[in-house]
């Protein structure tokens, strides 16, 4: 433990106002590969003290973090963005008074060690100018913007940059706490809403006020968020399938309340029921149901999910983005994904459910609509399950040409569900996802607070194989382990059409197919990668006439091809 202390004492400084450093863009990045010192600990409690000065565009904060120690420890590691100058830092049970610090990182020595098992208390003050996001919610931090009456408005996103651009955290989805207390300080004509219920607020000797938030469940770091601006609140209420009265909160700026009346009464109780009809209640139901408006288009944070969609319908004839954060709250909020590349759990199954809730309000013509546009959108270039574990950045984006958002978490995501439900059946395809999410086949048994649960893709092909009865490792692992789409080629052979999986690497892919013969649609199992319709003319069978299976239709570009035509 001294060798450690030592070889770490270069960085540590005493807790006297440590400049900021310049961070890179490199190291802005959230969720990347967890740390040995961060693996060391969970934690328990973060207290967030946060007073906003509009005008400079800059906050104090104090950031009191309880952890609990996994293994023996001497130094706490927590991820802090450099930008920040640090005034001060404390501790208990120990007298800490020291850091240590780099662009990204804040490091500081816990006297005499932490033992396995028990809790440590860290606090660290400081101030600054946070960074701005540049283009957000996709490329985040704050958000300094106005009203149209030009008041301030001000929101938070951290996605995929972390919940350090704002305080001292376990930037990683294994940091998530068992609670908050979120203090915010903000001018008197300002109103600051965050996650979890509203505990009181104070009044401040400069004429300001102070609002103080507290939630007591686990709450994942990036869905922590703040936002301030002159909100109207419009509340309702509704009983959810366990029988919990459910608070319905809207805040909306001044200048829209007639919209978001509007959206509030024509979609916020019946998308919350269709979502509890299909997947089981909902999770925070002791806090809220709450929807913020923000300056930039949306995020999922917890109980208070960013929107700011300028309340238009889709084609489809509800606000797809209202409806997809809402999704979150089950995936991604409820059920989290154990590390960032297993993330598309949460976006395949939020993408999923706006064409699941086409069909239930316009029909299967309308969903197939939905779908196919879908289809369009996969690149095909990266695993959206990659084994190995990545960045936010690099799961997002496609790293290799850098051409943007690769999206195929959410577009491949979906279609993978879609391919998914066609093999298990519709019964047994929501029983698995039910599991999922609570861990049980009956949810509307659970009473709140209902428990988070991380998941990874090995989970679930684990949870779907015992659901289904049969293996299902084969069909994750050419959709969600490999980047290229399976390939099917059809044949005219003596005994009729031949069907051939191809491109599926190594891994044997029995993938049935739906296949309309002479008019009749029929189930066409396969042996290995062969399956052979006896007795037909190739030109007397439809495959997969309405387009329910995953493959690469030869009318589409490969991702190889489209990088050529591109010159990427």
């Amino acid at each position: 433990m001294q060798r450690a202390l030592a070889a770490c004492a270069a960085l540590f400084i005493a807790a006297c106002a440590s400049p900021p450093f310049e961070r890179s863009a490199a190291t802005m990045d959230s969720g990347r590969p967890m740390s040995e010192r961060l693996a060391m600990y969970e934690v328990v409690h973060y207290d967030i003290t946060t007073d906003i000065d509009v005008a400079a565009k800059s906050i104090q904060g104090r950031a009191a973090i309880t952890i609990r120690a996994r293994e023996e420890m001497d130094i706490l590691e927590l991820d802090f963005d450099g930008q920040f100058t640090i005034t001060s830092v404390g501790g208990w049970p120990y007298h800490v008074d020291t850091f240590g610090r780099t662009d990204d990182k804040l490091m500081i020595p816990l006297p005499n060690g932490l033992p396995a098992g028990d809790e440590a208390r860290v606090w660290v003050e400081y101030e600054g100018v946070p960074h701005e996001a540049l283009r957000p919610p996709w490329q985040g931090g704050f958000t300094w913007a106005k009203t149209p009456s030009g008041k301030p408005w001000i929101a938070t996103s951290f996605q995929g940059e972390g919940c350090d651009l704002w305080f001292p955290c376990k930037d990683h989805p294994d940091g998530e706490p068992g609670g908050l207390d979120l203090r915010i300080t903000v001018d008197h004509d300002l109103v600051a809403v965050l996650n979890g219920v509203l505990v009181n607020v104070e009044s401040t000797d400069d004429g300001r006020k102070t609002y103080h938030w507290r939630t007591e469940v686990p709450t994942n770091t990036y869905g922590i968020a703040l936002n301030v601006g002159p909100y109207v609140l419009i509340e309702n209420t509704y009983t959810s399938t366990n029988g919990t009265v459910v608070p319905v909160k809207f805040w909306a700026i001044e200048d829209r309340q007639e919209q978001a009346r509007d959206l509030f009464e024509r979609e916020f109780i019946p998308v919350t029921q269709w979502f509890e009809k299909m997947v089981g209640p909902y999770p925070w139901g002791q806090e809220k149901l709450g929807v913020v408006e923000t300056p930039h288009l949306g995020m999922e944070h917890q109980t208070v999910n960013a929107y700011g969609n300028y309340f238009r319908r889709d084609d489809y004839g509800f606000d797809w983005l209202f409806h997809h954060e809402i999704a979150h709250e089950w995936f991604g909020n409820v059920m989290t994904h154990k590390t960032v590349s297993d993330l598309w759990l949460h976006e395949g199954f939020g993408a999923y459910m706006q064409p699941m809730y086409t069909l239930e309000l316009m029909g299967a013509a309308a969903f197939h609509a939905r779908m196919y546009d879908s289809y369009l959108r996969i690149n095909a270039c990266n695993a959206i399950a990659p084994r190995q574990e990545l960045s936010a950045d690099e799961l997002y984006f496609d790293d290799q040409d850098g051409t943007g958002p690769a999206g195929d978490i959410y577009t491949k995501g979906s279609w993978v569900l879609q391919s998914l439900r066609y093999v298990v059946g519709d019964d047994k395809f929501w029983q698995a996802t039910r599991i999922l999410v609570y861990d049980t086949p009956n949810p509307e048994l659970l009473k709140p607070p209902i428990a988070a649960r991380f998941r990874s893709t090995d989970d679930f092909v684990k949870i779907a194989s015992d659901v289904y009865g049969e293996d299902l490792g084969w069909f994750f692992e050419v959709y969600a382990r490999q980047g290229a789409l399976p390939v099917l080629d059809s044949e005219q052979i003596d005994e009729g059409v031949q069907l051939i999986w191809r491109h599926s690497g190594d891994v044997v892919f029995p993938m049935p197919l739906p296949v309309a013969v002479n008019g009749e649609l029929r189930r066409i199992e396969f042996d290995g990668n062969r399956a052979v319709i006896p007795g037909v003319d190739i030109d007397e069978i439809d495959i997969d006439p309405l387009m329910q299976i995953l493959r690469k239709l030869p009318t589409v570009p490969t991702c190889e091809e489209r990088r050529a035509e591109t010159g990427a």
